[in-house]
């Protein structure tokens, strides 16, 4: 097969090469056979009488082409005013000739030729028209010949034929002898040929057996060592690639390659993760990427240093999203490469600012209140009052202050209990509704004082919950206890509550100031207090309760979010909703002790109130804590104090 392609691609170019010069030479010949015709034409229709009319020009010109087989036409302004094809009634049917190529060249006084498919007749012509000048009584114009392009095909035909009986005579004679003197040489590089392309395509275990011939041995021993060392070769690359994968993929930083150019040459998955979109940015700059021009400058600084040695850079990407970048610039056989390593720091700089937060927030929290207690026992050891009431309002203020920051450690200490995530409890059918009825009862008492109704919408059929009941009894009793102490006197605080699709929705809501959109999600974080005024003013709370209730909503495998302005028009109301899942039959027959399914169901990181003896209750100092925490638990406030969380 191979010396009958290579006998085709010798014979090939001149065959086509005089087969074109051929049609060239044919074509050009009927075009001056043509113009020949459109002269004689010419001459005749000068010669002849003066015609009466164009209908008698039409009959005339028929005759002709009858005898000569030739086409012709008379043109004037681009009307045609005669044709030896179409009859003379349905001249005024033919389209405008003024733009033809030939009518165009003729009237511009050189003879004028084309080649193309007639739409009237439906078949190829050859054109040639020249500029006639009023004889024979006609009007000046344009005489047309055509002549079939058949008429060439066939004798292009005829003489191809000829060339192609030629050209396979030449092909099968070369090819004949060429098969005689080189089958045996192509039968070994055949089997040669076999062998290098299996192993090209990844059989490094071929190898060539059968070696035809003494002339192809030393060949054949090369490609069978050379595969050998390939298949050796590949074994170690591929034991240190998918290491390196391994260790590329597996880490958790971020990790970039740049080619020579500082364009994008490769990522692990960690970065795919850090920017979205980015898995299709291979070939880009980093800038392209990441958007980060102080990026794309420290890029463009290595690739033009003489002597690079690394960088580094902190970079922000919104949205709480901290990067430290490292820069490490190599050099291999392509150039100046360089490795960007990108460390997530959103977490521990977050951490580091929670803990700033905290020791800021606690020590302010402590230190108002103790500054008050030593200068009012100060006061009592160095001056006592007179007045048994002087007296008594000075300790109803110290312990008023010692309760709050009791309450503040007791909060720490829930909350801190929720976060460790080392205790396990098991999570029981609890009935949400009498545990609402319950917290209302408890808390009337404190609404009463500020004339504020507590409607309780759940009603009195049960609404189980997959819950720890003591950790449902502090989020209820922190919500209430919110929707109280910042509603204004005189208002309502309402309870309800949804099941559907396997989870219950409870909801407190209040009439009290609105939450900004922007402080909706912050009010969950710890120490948190919202300002609504901008003046800095606090109302003097801790800042906790809404953290507790999500840490302990969240390890039941539930949600708390806040819905607020209630009123668009004054800007007011907030509703706090409570998302818990409904016991699964399966959880019901086991008594709640379920296994932890991966869904937030059964095993919660709450804390075990039983086994540490510490229960929300225990919150308060002193007996009736509830009553003196709600009546001195805090510093006074007035109706409609900033919430917080």
């Amino acid at each position: 097969m191979g010396t009958w392609l290579l006998l085709i691609v010798a014979l090939l170019p001149p065959y086509l090469y005089f087969d074109k010069t051929l049609r060239r030479d044919v074509l050009l010949e009927a075009k001056a056979r043509a113009a020949e015709n459109v002269d004689t034409t010419y001459w005749l229709l000068r010669e002849h009488q003066a015609f009466p009319s164009y209908q008698s020009l039409n009959s005339w010109v028929t005759e002709m082409s009858r005898r000569t087989g030739i086409r012709i036409t008379y043109i004037v302004g681009g009307r045609v005013m005669a044709d030896s094809d179409v009859p003379y009634e349905r001249l005024t049917t033919l389209e405008d000739h003024a733009g033809r190529p030939e009518v165009v060249l003729a009237q511009a006084g050189t003879l004028g030729t084309d080649v193309r498919f007639s739409a009237t007749l439906g078949k190829d012509l050859i054109y040639a028209a020249r500029k006639v000048d009023g004889i024979a009584g006609l009007d000046p114009g344009t005489l047309r010949l055509a002549l079939p392009l058949s008429v060439v095909h066939d004798r292009l035909d005829r003489m191809e034929k000829g060339l192609v009986w030629a050209f396979l005579f030449s092909l099968l004679a070369s090819g004949a002898l060429g098969l005689l003197v080189t089958r045996p040489l192509l039968r070994g590089i055949e089997t040669m040929a076999m062998a290098a392309q299996a192993i090209g395509q990844g059989e490094f275990g071929r190898r060539i057996r059968d070696i035809p011939g003494r002339e192809l041995r030393p060949l054949a021993h090369a490609i069978n060592g050379m595969a050998h060392n390939i298949e050796q070769h590949l074994h170690q690359l591929n034991e240190q690639k998918g290491r390196l994968e391994a260790v590329f993929n597996g880490m958790h930083e971020g990790v970039m390659v740049l080619d020579a150019a500082g364009r994008i040459e490769s990522m692990n998955h960690a970065l795919t993760a850090m920017f979205t979109g980015i898995g299709n940015k291979l070939g880009a700059t980093p800038l392209e990427a990441t958007m980060k021009p102080e990026l794309q400058r420290m890029v463009d600084e290595m690739l033009v240093a003489p002597d690079p040695r690394g960088a580094s850079m902190q970079t922000d990407l919104g949205e709480g999203r901290a990067f430290e970048i490292s820069l490490v610039p190599f050099r291999d056989a392509s150039g100046q490469r360089m490795v960007l390593v990108f460390h997530d720091t959103s977490e521990r700089e977050k951490l580091e600012r929670i803990r700033r937060d905290f020791v800021a927030n606690v020590s302010h929290e402590l230190k108002t209140p103790l500054t008050s207690i030593k200068g009012y026992a100060e006061t009592l050891l160095e001056a006592p009052p007179s007045s048994r009431d002087q007296m008594s309002a000075f300790l109803r203020t110290i312990l008023k202050n010692a309760n709050h920051m009791t309450k503040m450690v007791n909060s720490l200490l829930v909350l801190a209990r929720s976060e460790h995530k080392g205790e396990k409890v098991a999570l029981t059918g609890v009935d949400a509704a009498e545990v609402l009825r319950q917290t209302v009862r408890e808390l009337e008492p404190v609404a009463a004082q500020k004339e504020i109704v507590l409607e309780n919408g759940v009603g009195a059929a049960p609404l189980l919950v997959l819950a720890d009941r003591d950790g449902l009894v502090e989020v209820f009793r922190n919500l209430l206890d919110n929707a109280i102490k910042y509603s204004p006197a005189r208002t309502r605080v309402a309870v309800s509550a949804t099941a559907a699709d396997g989870r219950v929705t409870l909801c407190v809501s209040d009439q009290g100031p609105g939450i900004p959109e922007k402080s909706r999600e912050r009010i969950f974080e710890r120490f948190y207090r919202l300002d609504r005024d901008g003046d800095g003013a606090k109302n003097g709370s801790a800042g906790l309760g809404l953290a507790i209730c999500r840490r302990i909503v969240m390890s039941h495998g539930g949600d708390i979010w806040v819905e607020s302005p209630l009123d668009a028009a004054t800007r007011t109301g907030a509703a706090f909703f409570v998302m818990l899942l409904a016991p699964r039959p399966e959880d019901e027959a086991s008594n709640g002790e379920v296994a932890d399914s991966g869904e937030g169901v059964g095993m919660a990181a709450v804390p075990d109130a039983a086994a540490d003896g510490f229960h929300a209750s225990d919150a308060q100092a002193a007996p009736d804590a509830q009553a003196t925490a709600a009546a001195s638990g805090v510093p006074d406030e007035p109706a409609g104090t900033p919430r917080k969380a």
